[in-house]
C-alpha cells in the first residue's frame, strides 16, 4: 500500500484539485464494481463514517452550514425522499448528531 500512497502524493502535487476529482470519477467505476450488491450501502456508509471528517476538517461552522445546503437539493435530486426514515436515524440527540461539535 505505500506504493499507492507515494502515488497518490505525485499525482495530489502534480495534477490540480479538478483533475483529481476527474481522475476519481473515472477510476469510482472500477472500484464499484469490485464491491458485491449486498455490500454496496455498508460500504459507502463506512466510507463516509472514517473520512468525511478528513473532507470537512477546515471548514467552519458557517461553511459546513453552507455546504449541507448546498448539497441537500443534490441529495433530494438522487435519494428517494419519501422512503426515507427520518425519525430512526435522528432518533435522540445523541445518536451521532453533535450540533456544537463542529468549527
Amino acid at each position: 500500500m505505500k506504493w499507492a500512497f507515494w502515488l497518490g502524493r505525485i499525482m495530489a502535487r502534480q495534477l490540480a484539485p479538478q483533475e483529481l476529482v476527474g481522475l476519481a470519477a473515472e477510476v469510482w467505476p472500477h472500484i464499484w464494481v469490485r464491491i458485491p450488491p449486498e455490500q454496496r450501502v455498508y460500504f459507502l456508509k463506512s466510507v463516509a463514517d472514517k473520512h468525511l471528517s478528513v473532507f470537512l476538517e477546515d471548514l467552519s461552522r458557517q461553511e459546513r452550514a453552507a455546504l449541507m445546503n448546498a448539497l441537500l437539493p443534490l441529495a433530494a435530486r438522487e435519494f428517494p425522499l419519501a422512503d426515507l426514515d427520518f425519525l430512526t436515524a435522528f432518533s435522540s440527540p445523541n445518536s451521532g448528531y453533535r450540533p456544537e461539535a463542529s468549527k
